[in-house]
């Protein structure tokens, strides 16, 4: 099953990559657990995350990813291995 990636809306140019490599992505709208959140902290702020209040699995978690300055490689790895860096 693929993991299920949320995403704010002006990373849909991202979106599309991780699509194309096989993940599900979805949008701040989505009603189901995800299995990570990826927000740009170059264009928002933490305060965007209560969007996702309704898509974390409080058992699990939802890893949170900030893509500012990473590639591509970048990302996939953090949502595969799960691995994060501090929020501050």
């Amino acid at each position: 099953m693929p993991k299920i990636i949320a995403i704010q809306d002006d990373l849909k140019p991202l979106g599309k990559e991780l699509e194309a490599r096989g993940y599900e992505v979805v949008d701040e709208n989505y009603a189901k657990e995800v299995d990570a959140i990826l927000y740009d902290s170059n264009h928002s702020s933490l305060s965007y995350l209560e969007n996702f209040d309704n898509v974390i699995d409080m058992d699990r978690g939802a890893l949170i990813i900030n893509v500012a300055n990473k590639n591509i490689q970048d990302i996939i790895y953090a949502i595969e291995k799960r691995a994060y860096e501090s929020l501050f």
